[in-house]
């Protein structure tokens, strides 16, 4: 009867790590940072920085409003990173944010306006 026990509590506490890696893996990949300069093969991505709502207080804004504000790049094409969060400097904490996926199609290089930030792309 014992060594029942002890399977199940030990089931137990494997579930619950692999829980918690999980959790701890989701957050950690939904903090999406700002990067001023990036390079990138072709046919490769990578998240140039999170967009946050026009207030401190706004959800993360859909794709379709982030979309229509890019920029026009000659390297890539942009796609929706997903929803996750980022270190607003002007609301002086962490907000919600949707990632910007830049995909590079073209080898070159252009320096783009992205919400604000001015972002150097290698694509090569």
């Amino acid at each position: 009867m014992r060594l029942g026990k002890t399977s199940s509590s030990l089931a137990c506490l494997v579930f619950a790590s692999s829980l918690a890696v999980m959790f701890v893996t989701e957050v950690q990949a939904a903090e999406f940072k700002y990067n001023s300069s990036v390079s990138v093969k072709v046919g490769k991505s990578v998240v140039l920085k999170g967009a946050r709502g026009k207030t401190c207080d706004d959800g993360a804004p859909s794709w379709a409003e982030v979309a229509s504000n890019l920029p026009k790049t000659t390297t890539g094409t942009y796609s929706d990173g997903g929803v996750g969060t980022t270190r607003s400097q002007r609301c002086g904490k962490s907000v919600p944010a949707r990632g910007i996926k830049f995909t590079a199609t073209t080898a070159g290089r252009e320096r783009l306006q992205v919400y604000g930030d001015s972002v150097s792309i290698t694509a090569f």
